[in-house]
């Protein structure tokens, strides 16, 4: 099961990226800078779901956004 809270999510990726030592590369405040849509926030679009989820944030590195593609890396 996923768990999807914008503020949660925003702390375990802080706290990955900290433990890490890793670059950010996606919003601090989660809002994409193209489709200005919370990354953080799941979004069903009839048939498939979009969004991170808590435990991605606290183990993935957030390189782009999962409901535009846009990429946050160069």
């Amino acid at each position: 099961m996923q768990t999807f809270d914008i503020e949660m999510a925003i702390k375990a990726q802080k706290e990955f990226l900290i433990k890490k030592g890793y670059p950010r590369f996606g919003p601090a405040n989660g809002i994409c800078y193209r489709c200005n849509k919370n990354i953080y926030t799941e979004i069903d679009h009839r048939g498939y779901k979009t969004g991170i989820s808590v435990e991605k944030a606290g183990s993935e590195l957030v390189t782009g956004c999962p409901h535009c593609n846009y990429s946050y890396v160069g």
